[in-house]
């Protein structure tokens, strides 16, 4: 079997999309904990109460925290996420959905727990991404997780 050579595609994009917050979900965030955390109490779960409780403070930290920018890169040898390397003897698949600002490319890999990635890149790559992609992995339909749509939805 011949080895087919890629042409290398790198590019940045944050973790994450970064919203701001008004000081009232920071308040409801907090009222929810607290009121969850008096709950627990009431019914004598303390260490619920106190996971209630860091929770909301790590909810809170988390989301004024800038998202990092992560490199990826299709190569030859594979697709990078950041630190992560998979070869691509390791992916069954992948998809692109377009979307703003960044479109994303759903990959689906062998891994049993959390086998696919959503990984956004800007719409100007969608052919030079596509063409590459497609001689080394086949697109089937892929959906995003139900719990990333989720999170997408109600702000995360």
């Amino acid at each position: 079997m011949e080895e087919i050579i890629l042409e290398t595609i790198e590019w940045s994009a944050p973790e994450y999309t970064h919203k701001e917050r008004s000081v009232d979900w920071f308040w409801t965030i907090g009222l929810v904990a607290l009121v969850g955390a008096i709950t627990a109490l009431w019914f004598h779960n303390y260490v619920f109460a106190v996971f209630i409780i860091i929770s909301g403070i790590c909810l809170i930290m988390f989301t004024m925290r800038e998202p990092q920018m992560i490199t990826f890169t299709i190569k030859t040898e594979g697709l990078d996420i950041g630190r992560d390397k998979h070869t691509w003897k390791e992916i069954k698949g992948y998809n692109i959905k377009p979307a703003t600002p960044y479109s994303k490319l759903l990959v689906m890999t062998s891994k049993k727990f959390l086998p696919i990635y959503t990984l956004p890149f800007p719409p100007e790559l969608t052919s030079k991404i596509k063409e590459n992609i497609s001689k080394v992995s086949e697109n089937i339909e892929i959906a995003e997780s139900p719990s990333m749509i989720f999170a997408e939805k109600i702000g995360f």
